[in-house]
Parts: structure tokens; sequence; C-alpha cells
């Protein structure tokens, strides 16, 4: 659960610093416009008066002048490759371990001394 609302929090704080976040609000405004035009005439003009820009809502307002407000942003580049990625985590190597078992032959198998049990024959 920490984890989630850490992840939650990181793209909220990358919304707000990109700017995205004035984009999902105007996206909420442009559909409670087209809720609210779908109300009184056919959707399709309700979507077409919607997006004409003729009429803009409250919230759209505050939105665009939330974006003429906002400092530009510099669109400088740094010559170096700037890596964002992890680094990769070293290979795991897992190697058998040396035993010295007593009485090993060639390290496959004990060596038997008892003979091995076998029932009679059936005669």
């Amino acid at each position: 659960m920490r984890r989630a609302i850490a992840i939650a929090s990181l793209c909220l704080a990358w919304l707000c610093v990109n700017g995205a976040l004035w984009d999902a609000v105007q996206v909420f405004a442009w559909g409670k416009m087209v809720r609210d035009y779908a109300q009184v005439m056919p959707l399709d003009q309700a979507i077409a008066k919607t997006f004409d820009g003729t009429a803009s809502c409250e919230i759209c307002a505050v939105v665009d002048e939330a974006k003429s407000q906002q400092p530009a942003q510099p669109t400088e580049r740094a010559s170096e490759k700037v890596v964002l990625v992890c680094e990769t985590p070293a290979p795991i190597i897992v190697a058998i371990p040396d035993y010295a078992w007593p009485g090993a032959l060639q390290r496959t198998a004990l060596t038997r001394t008892e003979p091995v049990a076998l029932r009679p024959p059936r005669v």
C-alpha cells in the first residue's frame, strides 16, 4: 500500500510540474460541457458546440488563465546524454559447491562396499 501511494504521489507531482494537470482539468470541463449541452440538444450538436470555441465555460476560462500565467519552460538540452533508467543489477552466478564426500568415486556417487540385495529368482 505504501508503494502504491508513493507511485501515485510521484505521478501527481510529475503531472503538476509538466502542466498536464491543467490538460486533465480541461478534459473534465469538456466532458461536463458535452453532458450539459446534450441535455437540451442532440449529442452531435452538443459535441460540435463544445469544441467550436465560441462558448467556453468558467472552468475553461480558469484553465486558459492558469496556462497563460505559467512561465515558459526552457527547452535547453544538455550535450551529454542523461540516463534515467536504473542500473541493471549484476548477474547472479550460481556455482555448484565443491563437496569432498568420503568414499566418493569421481565425485558422482559413493562407492558401495556391500552387495546389492536381490530377491531370489522364481522357479
